[in-house]
């Protein structure tokens, strides 16, 4: 999604001005990036959070010669969605520890299946 969708699907769903809407979306983004600085932590109400993360160094390949390339230790911003979230994208599907059974919609596994 674009800015200029979201900033249209706010402004139709909350009744205010587009002007209105594109300086909240701003301060949201200023607050964001401030916070995330300083805490290492911003939370959206209701949708998840985003938090710093420290991505360690590695070495990694040039797809296009194949010669490794060593890639420095940098911070990452990632997200976390609540529950709600979650479960609302995989309906059916229980969050938490995964089982040890087969979820029953699934058909059976073929053993004769090689991987």
């Amino acid at each position: 999604m674009k800015r200029d969708e979201m900033v249209e699907g706010i402004m139709r769903a909350a009744g205010l001005s587009k002007a209105n809407v594109n300086r909240f979306y701003d301060g949201l983004v200023k607050l964001a990036m401030k916070k995330l600085a300083s805490d290492g932590e911003f939370t959206l109400p209701g949708l998840g959070t985003l938090r710093v993360r420290t991505r360690s160094a590695h070495t990694a390949r040039n797809p296009q010669t194949g010669e490794p390339v060593q890639v420095p230790r940098k911070k990452v911003v990632r997200f976390r969605a609540y529950k709600e979230l979650r479960d609302k994208l995989n309906p059916g599907i229980a969050s938490g520890p995964p089982t040890e059974e087969a979820p029953e919609d699934l058909p059976p596994e073929d053993p004769t299946l090689e991987v």
